[in-house]
Parts: C-alpha cells; sequence; structure tokens
C-alpha cells in the first residue's frame, strides 16, 4: 500500500480504475491470471479508462463548452469519470467484445477455441437465458432449480455461481432412490430457503437454456 500511495496521482487513478473495471470484467469466473498478466490487464483497462474521459473531455470542448472546474472538485470528477469508463469497458468487453473476438480468430482461422480459461468460464459468460438447472451431487441425488417456478422478489434471485460452489432456491430434490420431493418456496411463513452447495459434493451440472432475445 506503501508503494502504491509513493505513486504519481495520475498512477493511482490508472491502477485504480483498472483493478474496478478487472473485477466488473472477471467476476464470477475462474481466474488462472499470473501476477503479470493481472497487473497488465489492469493497466489496459486503466488506460482505455483514461483515453475514453480524454475522447469524452475533447467532445465536450467542440461543443463549445468549458471545464470549469479547478482544484480539488477536477480530480475527483476526473478521477469518477476514469473509473466509470473503465468499468463500462469491462462490461462491453464481458457482454459483447469478448464475443466478437474470439468470433473474428475463428473467422481468420487463427483458433477456435473462445480464448476462456476454462469451459467452465464459457459456459456461465455465454449470453443466454437460463430456465433451469439439475446440479448432481457426489451421493447420487439431483437438486433442480426451475426459476420460473420461484418468485423473483428474493434475495440473490436465480443461482449464483463462485469458484467454492453455488447457491440455488430448491424447487425439487431426486433421490437415487427413484424417490423426489417438490418443494413450493414461501411456505415457511413468507421466507425462503436458499441452499449452498460446495463445489466439491458437485459432480455434474445440466443447464437448460435459450438464446436471450435482444430487449426493444
Amino acid at each position: 500500500m506503501a508503494d502504491l500511495l509513493s505513486l504519481s496521482l495520475d498512477l493511482q487513478i490508472l491502477l485504480v480504475s483498472g483493478y474496478f473495471a478487472y473485477k466488473t470484467a472477471v467476476i464470477g469466473k475462474l481466474q488462472t491470471d499470473t501476477k503479470e498478466e493481472l497487473f497488465l490487464k489492469i493497466v489496459a483497462f486503466g488506460v482505455i479508462g483514461r483515453l475514453l474521459t480524454y475522447a469524452l473531455q475533447g467532445l465536450w470542448t467542440l461543443q463549445g463548452f468549458h471545464w470549469g472546474l479547478s482544484g480539488n472538485a477536477a480530480v475527483v470528477t476526473y478521477s469518477a469519470l476514469v473509473i466509470i469508463n473503465a468499468m463500462l469497458s469491462a462490461m462491453f468487453w464481458r457482454a459483447i467484445g469478448s464475443e466478437w473476438y474470439s468470433k473474428a480468430m475463428e473467422h481468420f482461422e487463427i483458433y477456435r477455441d473462445d480464448h476462456e480459461p476454462s469451459t467452465w468460464n464459457s459456459i456461465i459468460g455465454a449470453r443466454a437465458l437460463w430456465d433451469c438447472v439439475q446440479i448432481h451431487l457426489e451421493d447420487g441425488k439431483v437438486l433442480e432449480s426451475h426459476f420460473n417456478k420461484l418468485d423473483k422478489k428474493v434475495p440473490l434471485p436465480g443461482i449464483r455461481l463462485h469458484e467454492d460452489g453455488v447457491s440455488v432456491y430448491l424447487s425439487a430434490i431426486y433421490r437415487p432412490d427413484g424417490t423426489s420431493e417438490q418443494f413450493t418456496q414461501g411456505d415457511n411463513s413468507g421466507f425462503e430457503t436458499i441452499t449452498y452447495i460446495p463445489r466439491s459434493q458437485i459432480r455434474q451440472m445440466d443447464v437448460s437454456w435459450k438464446v436471450r432475445q435482444p430487449r426493444r
């Protein structure tokens, strides 16, 4: 931390904005970046955030407006703009840019993978509408969560996926002996029950999904 604070203010803004953008781009994904790759990605996002901010300032000036800020107000405003623009670039990369890049590489027959570090990252990064998941456990049970059967006004709706495991609201359990149990969320005096499944207990996960239709 002392080393970071000893850097120039411009470098501090670049690194902080790059860090927020990096977290935006990779949150929920399995990370395999080395320290060097992590640093370069943070710097890259920070530089993009700064370039976008410069472009906005240029457009602002071309329209005949003036910055009109000085001192601490100018520093705070500039820092916020760099961070916001860096995060917007990360959102674009995660939602669209990465997919376009992979399709271009495949089109020119450079490589045919999607450049993700794992198949899991490819699945959770796909732009698709999830309807149902079935989680197969090591003990033979299958946990099912059918999102359309669940109340949308709950904490952490749908499914949460992280490196340590997943959490879902169960709609059914299927046991190895052929028996099953259906659940209706909200029957517990209006409370919902969320289930956490550690990664070590998961053998397989099936996802029911379809192409997400663009909003109109």
